[in-house]
């Protein structure tokens, strides 16, 4: 290898080491930016109105799983469905199945003050998304 195509190389591997060092992180776990987090949202929402399409019914969270597993829909969410780590998802429906509610968020711990302020996304069977954080936290929430 020539000296240039060394100095790229290096130049890169530095840049790459750079950006994952970077990441935010909140006790050794990478954060989700929260465009992934509104964008898994998106996603969710879509998938419980053709599940509904088909079943007559909102689905439950393993429902849902299940759903966009068979249809090979899973990957088009930018956060890993089956493991958000460190997020969790969580997904409430009605008992007659006409209503949900989705949260994707951190959890909390009562001890740990830096898992307080992490932005969680929310939405429902109405498709507006929300986003939000603990009571006085100081959050940079778009």
């Amino acid at each position: 290898m020539n000296k240039i195509a060394l100095i790229l190389l290096g130049s890169s591997l530095g840049i790459l080491v750079m950006a994952v060092a970077s990441s935010p992180r909140v006790n050794g776990e990478a954060e989700i930016p929260t465009e992934k987090l509104v964008n898994a949202i998106r996603v969710l929402n879509t998938q419980e109105y053709s599940y509904r399409h088909e079943t007559g019914r909102f689905a439950t969270r393993e429902e849902l799983l299940t759903f966009l597993r068979k249809k090979s829909i899973l990957s088009e969410s930018p956060v890993d469905l089956e493991s958000p780590k460190p997020y969790e998802l969580a997904i409430a429906t009605s008992p007659d199945g006409m209503h949900y509610q989705i949260t994707l968020k951190r959890p909390s711990d009562m001890i740990d003050k830096s898992t307080w302020c992490k932005t969680a996304a929310f939405s429902d069977d109405a498709g507006v998304i929300f986003l939000g954080a603990a009571i006085d936290c100081k959050t940079s929430i778009p």
